[in-house]
């Protein structure tokens, strides 16, 4: 399932509103929290293409994922530094050594999640960032998350909680995406009272205009996040600081 996800991921992220949003918004927050030059580490690079801007805008990125298709996609998108990585044991990487980490939809899919933001915290250097991303709602846990190998869904303050007991301290944290809240419990409830199992993975097609509509929407509740929280979306997101 992990290659099949990433196939759709390689093909879907450069122009999928859903994939622009969360990048133009994870840029902002590297740009705000952590404008300098050192090392960037992206842990669950996916398709890779997010690395490939980061580098492109003149950051010292390395690119890592579990899986090195993944780790090929973004050598393929021209990422210098790549490699291959579980994120659920210890880092490949000397105390102290990096100056950020991202990781966008990445932590829900790590068994043992403490143990992993204490990896995050080990490999940052001193008041080193974190810019991440995760799932909402527990009660919202589907056959689409079972799919993805989810082990869990967040809230902002069960976030907040794991951060905090690995020893960061909360920057920010707020909900995002907004508008699929009610699209994503209309369809997750069908799937329950039907008992459907999903047989493939994609991602909602949308006709060209609509995700056209949906990147706009996206630059206004971006816009928004930048001065107050939302009080509620389909996903989470965090700046974290290492103590």
């Amino acid at each position: 399932m992990l290659h099949e996800w990433l196939l759709v991921h390689h093909k879907t992220e450069t122009d999928y509103w859903w994939f622009i949003n969360k990048r133009r918004w994870a840029h902002a927050l590297l740009s705000r929290y952590a404008p300098g030059s050192g090392l960037v580490l992206e842990a669950g690079c996916g398709g890779g293409f997010f690395s490939s801007e980061l580098q492109a805008g003149g950051r010292n990125i390395i690119s890592g994922d579990l899986s090195p298709v993944a780790a090929q996609f973004a050598h393929e998108q021209g990422v210098r530094k790549t490699l291959s990585f579980d994120a659920g044991r210890g880092w490949p990487f000397r105390d102290a050594s990096v100056a950020s980490v991202v990781m966008l939809d990445m932590l829900e899919h790590v068994e043992r999640d403490g143990e992993c933001l204490a990896e995050v915290s080990r490999v940052l250097r001193p008041s080193g960032i974190v810019v991440l991303t995760v799932p909402a709602y527990p009660w919202l846990f589907s056959a689409w998350d079972e799919y993805n190998e989810h082990f869990r869904r967040y809230t902002a303050k069960s976030l907040s909680a794991a951060a905090r007991a690995a020893g960061f301290q909360i920057e920010r944290c707020s909900y995002w995406n907004a508008a699929s809240v009610p699209p994503a419990i209309a369809l997750r409830w069908k799937d329950r009272l039907l008992g459907a199992k999903l047989k493939d993975l994609e991602f909602p097609a949308v006709p060209r205009w609509v995700n056209a509509a949906l990147v706009a929407y996206g630059r206004v509740e971006l816009a928004w996040l930048r001065h107050l929280p939302l009080p509620f979306g389909l996903s989470v997101w965090a700046v974290l600081k290492k103590r």
